[in-house]
């Protein structure tokens, strides 16, 4: 008996003396062996002993006693006088008998806690036989497994209600099934979805399921006379377990109790359901005796509650859907709008037969749930759907915006889109078919792509017979050459910023920042400073602003505030004057400069450009003043005659060589190809290039020239054309990437033509292209190539 249990210890203190089994030191051996051997076992176990039935546990046992432990030497029948004749008695006699027993699970209604509960245990009776054969008590190793039986039990009820529940049909009836479940799970004799009126004031039992003990209590209940307290929890969303209406303060007044024996009530749980801050039904089981409700079957009640619902405002949504359906069918019988229904998760419940021809599926396939729109989108759509579903959730409505769809085989079509949420969780789309109008804008795209190209390589071409024309020694001026060659190029800058807005204008804050870009840099991010509000010219006012302003940059490159390091420039603008007598004006100020001495003997065909110009196309008045610190000039332009009103939002056009600038030394020996379908063009390309000191791998003029260059000759760095003769360069391109070779485009594309993704940050020079400006972008790519 040296056990440190608790029942060790009660063992040790009792007094065997006054039981039936004696002295515990006169005990038979075998009675001493089987109690240690149940003291010192974690699972629950017993002894009975003698015909008195003197019984014997351990620590674990006692925790299946409950509220009867202690109950030490007590006989066995009495401990469990509930169950005796019923269940226990029978079990007993055929143990001392000499019958070993074992049971798997047997169902036990126990009073161990202060009320009735069912129980289910496992457990081995075995006789315990003295030499001569005779039976002189049993030894039972036991375990309550209750818990898991009955939530064995809660699971077949979760999956009976959800069969039930699959098919809901009429809202009566499946409120009628899912209480009947719910009883007869609780071992419950009434059970009823009771639904509240308009008024709030009447419960309505429609039908109720009862096991014949009790009466139907379907009809129509006065809610406030099952008690004011009790009410109030429900309507607060508070589930009510009431063991006994007797002995709970909310139902024991003489004027409730009435109202519940009236119903034949003595026990009660009620889960209720609040729709809009108001009690709107009550799911109801009860009970005719006091019982204990299991907090386990509680909660499943709750679960119970919630499921049968939502199925409820589901069916009533079908039936009330099935009601307008002809209705709302005829709405939707439109060819040119296709409408569907879909869920937040992809599925598309229905949709009109002008949104199944856009798709190309039959109404077989939707209503057999084959339509998902995981199916309908491309995978580089997909984030449209995401973005919707957010949008849908947030607000309500989504769209309209542009998508693609995939079509059942497979062909792609441009679609319009709108969304809207509907009452029911599930949401609706209106689709028009835009493919034939995209198909049309893509061609302009192209068109104009072409044009702009075209445009440019002119601009190029003529750019580089100019250089190699007028730029020779003994034949012009080389000043003069670089003059018109720097006009030109102004001309090409005008006209990228006005094809990247497919011709409806340019933002004049890019036309400044354009002229004077050039001339910032990291070390004196100051020398240059632009500053007044976002407005959008005209093609017209942005062709003649960009050269008046490349006359202002390139006289302060060369004889103002940009030819020495300290000089500065701000270029500032406002907008002043109301309605049509609104002005645009520009101040352009320099200052840190060489002294002026002051204004020039004869004006060049810059300052008539700027003051005529201005003033013949524009309306403008233009005044220059030549003061000692630096020039001022003063451009003040009637808004109407430049201002563009309406239109798209001008795109930004700077590129990724906007950036690089490296040290034109560091390109000195090295292998450069050149690669140019237009033969004046590569050639100025390939003397700038070899004015450097490079060494020049071409001209290549085709892509499969250039990409046996790319592929096999020892390069350092490469000039590709992007179109050469209509081919693209991107096969090229890619072999020098692959070789580890830096590289840029030249282009007389716009934003109208985008790379492949691999090649999207090699850097653009537009032409005309500036030589400068060409080996100083090569020249940070290489470094950066050497670096690495």
């Amino acid at each position: 008996m040296a056990s440190s249990s608790e029942m060790g210890a009660l063992i040790r203190a009792h007094d065997w003396a006054a039981t039936p089994l004696g002295p515990s030191e006169d005990w038979p051996h075998v009675l001493k062996t089987l109690t240690r051997l149940l003291l010192n076992s974690s699972q629950p176990m017993f002894l009975v002993w003698g015909p008195e039935l003197t019984t014997i546990y351990n620590d674990a046992y006692s925790e299946i006693l409950a509220a009867k432990h202690p109950a030490l030497g007590q006989p066995f029948r009495e401990i469990w006088h509930e169950i005796w004749d019923s269940d226990l008695k029978p079990i007993v006699t055929r143990a001392y008998a000499g019958e070993a027993l074992h049971m798997t699970d047997i169902q036990l209604l126990m009073m161990r806690k202060g009320y009735l509960e069912e129980t289910h245990f496992s457990f081995s009776y075995t006789p315990i036989h003295d030499a001569n054969g005779a039976v002189q008590g049993f030894f039972c190793p036991c375990l309550e497994i209750t818990d898991q039986v009955l939530e064995k039990r809660r699971a077949s009820l979760r999956a009976d209600l959800t069969e039930r529940l699959r098919t809901p049909g009429d809202p009566a009836d499946l409120a009628f099934d899912a209480a009947a479940l719910l009883a007869q799970h609780l071992q419950a004799e009434q059970a009823a979805y009771a639904e509240v009126d308009e008024s709030g004031e009447y419960g309505i039992v429609a039908r109720d399921w009862n096991n014949g003990k009790m009466s139907s209590n379907a009809g129509r209940h006065r809610i406030e006379d099952f008690g004011p307290d009790f009410i109030a929890d429900l309507k607060n969303g508070l589930s009510v377990a009431i063991d006994d209406v007797h002995k709970d303060p909310r139902t024991a007044t003489p004027e409730v109790l009435a109202t519940f024996e009236n119903l034949g009530i003595r026990a009660i749980l009620n889960i209720p359901y609040i729709r809009n801050g108001q009690l709107a039904a009550v799911l109801a089981a009860s009970a005719s005796q006091p019982r204990k409700w299991h907090p386990a079957d509680i909660a499943l009640a709750e679960e119970v509650a919630e499921r049968l619902t939502v199925s409820i405002e589901r069916a009533r949504a079908e039936v009330a859907l099935r009601e307008s359906e002809m209705r709302l069918r005829r709405v939707l019988d439109i060819e040119t709008v296709g409408v569907a229904f879909f869920d937040l998760v992809g599925g598309i419940q229905d949709a009109n037969d002008a949104f199944l021809k856009m798709i190309g599926y039959s109404r077989a396939e939707l209503e057999a749930g084959e339509i998902r729109y995981e199916n309908l989108t491309p995978p580089n759509w997909q984030w449209r759907d995401a973005q919707t579903v957010s949008e849908l959730k947030a607000t309500g409505t989504a769209g309209p915006y542009e998508k693609e769809y995939t079509r059942k085989d497979g062909s792609i079509i441009w679609i319009l889109c709108a969304d809207k949420m509907l009452d029911d969780s599930t949401a609706v789309e209106f689709v028009i078919d835009v493919t034939e109008r995209k198909r049309a804008d893509a061609y302009q795209d192209m068109l104009m792509a072409e044009l702009d190209h075209r445009v440019k390589n002119i601009l190029a071409v003529i750019q580089s017979i100019a250089r190699q024309t007028l730029g020779r020694k003994g034949q012009a001026d080389p000043e003069a050459a670089e003059r018109l060659i720097g006009r030109i190029s102004a001309l090409a800058q005008s006209h990228r910023l006005l094809a990247s807005s497919r011709w409806e204008g340019a933002s004049f804050g890019d036309l400044v920042e354009g002229a004077v870009g050039p001339y910032r840099s990291s070390e004196s991010a100051d020398r240059v400073v632009t500053e007044g509000p976002d407005l959008r010219v005209t093609p017209k006012a942005a062709q003649t602003l960009t050269l008046a302003l490349h006359e202002l940059v390139t006289n302060a490159a060369k004889h103002g505030a940009l030819s020495t390091q300290d000089g500065r420039v701000a270029a500032r603008w406002k907008l002043r004057g109301e309605g049509n007598e609104r002005r645009l004006t520009l101040v352009w100020h320099e200052f840190g400069g060489p002294p002026i001495e002051g204004p020039p003997m004869r004006k060049g065909f810059g300052s008539r450009l700027i003051e005529l110009t201005l003033a013949f196309e524009l309306g403008g008045d233009v005044t220059l003043d030549f003061a000692r610190d630096g020039l001022t000039a003063v451009m003040d332009l009637p808004l109407d005659k430049l201002w563009v009103r309406h239109g798209q939002h001008v795109p930004d056009v700077h590129r990724v060589e906007a950036l690089l600038a490296g040290d034109t030394a560091v390109l000195k020996n090295k292998k450069v190809l050149v690669v140019d379908d237009e033969h004046l063009v590569a050639q100025e390309t390939a003397e700038t290039l070899r004015a450097a000191g490079c060494q020049v791998i071409g001209p290549m003029s085709n892509l499969a020239q250039a990409l046996r260059a790319a592929a096999t000759e020892e390069l350092e760095a490469a000039v590709l054309d992007i179109n050469l003769d209509g081919d693209l360069a991107w096969p090229a391109a890619e072999a020098l990437r692959a070789r580890r070779i830096p590289f840029i485009f030249t282009t007389g594309y716009s934003a109208t033509i985008k790379p492949p993704l691999k090649l999207a940050q090699v850097p653009w020079i537009e032409k005309p292209v500036q030589p400068q400006r060409l080996l100083e972008v090569l020249a940070a790519l290489v470094e950066t190539d050497l670096a690495t």
